[in-house]
């Protein structure tokens, strides 16, 4: 039995860590947001109307079905608080790539410059 607990444990370990993974890729944690969102939407949906009165006649199936509608909210609250901090990083990145790049440019600029105001003064010197 301990053989299979920490099986277990293993392939738990390897999916929490593709699912980290896959939320760092863009499109991906999308499309989990997505899919999430049109779940949500769905499972709101039919317990206002298809389910209504079967819920209303069990009020434990009530609870537990509420509770995973407000846990996928939540889900999605969880994950686009987690694409806005990504998103954001990836700009703070990207800004400081550009700075660093605009900045080597202003310096090649200005060595260019200075070699050739040394260039109009060796010139001037020789006439």
């Amino acid at each position: 039995m301990g053989k299979l607990t920490s099986n277990t444990k293993l392939a738990f370990r390897m999916i929490l860590a593709g699912l980290l993974t896959a939320l760092r890729i863009r499109i991906i944690r999308r499309r989990i947001m997505f899919y999430a969102l049109a779940g949500t939407m769905v499972a709101v949906y039919l317990g206002f109307t298809l389910l209504d009165e079967f819920l209303v006649k069990h009020p434990l199936i009530f609870a537990i079905y509420w509770f995973y509608c407000a846990t996928l909210v939540v889900f999605m609250l969880i994950l686009a608080v987690y694409d806005l901090a990504a998103v954001k990083d990836e700009l703070n990145i990207r800004a400081k790539q550009e700075l660093r790049d605009t900045l080597k440019d202003i310096e090649e600029t200005v060595r260019a410059g200075n070699r050739g105001s040394e260039d109009n003064e060796v010139a001037e010197k020789s006439k």
